[in-house]
């Protein structure tokens, strides 16, 4: 993908004006990672992660810094600081009881 993208702004010069907001995106969505995978309780420990990464482990605190950063300013965005305390509320608004079975929740919570 990388590569076709290289192929296609070699013939249009212009297009890089996006390369540096996609490789802010990338940078973004990366500190994000890590930031979530923190907050899993059997996620990788900053030294662990360093290792898979090939950086320091300070370098790795400070992007989960970043993530944990972005990730307070999307859910703010958002209007919402908890998803599971406003699913919850949004229950007990309606009257409705939770059906989902106790226990389950679903992988990817940015809660």
């Amino acid at each position: 993908m990388v590569d076709a993208l290289a192929r296609r702004l070699s013939d249009d010069p212009v297009g890089l004006v996006h390369v540096e907001p996609l490789r802010e995106h990338l940078r973004d969505a990366m500190n994000i990672a890590i930031a979530l995978n923190q907050e899993k309780p059997r996620g990788y420990s900053f030294g662990e992660l360093a290792k898979i990464l090939g950086m320091r482990r300070e370098s790795v605190y400070v992007r989960a810094i970043k993530g944990r950063a972005l990730l307070a300013e999307m859910r703010a965005r958002l209007g919402v600081t908890s998803l599971r305390r406003h699913r919850e509320a949004r229950l007990q608004e309606a009257a409705l009881p939770d059906r989902r079975p106790a226990g389950v929740h679903h992988r990817a919570n940015l809660s």
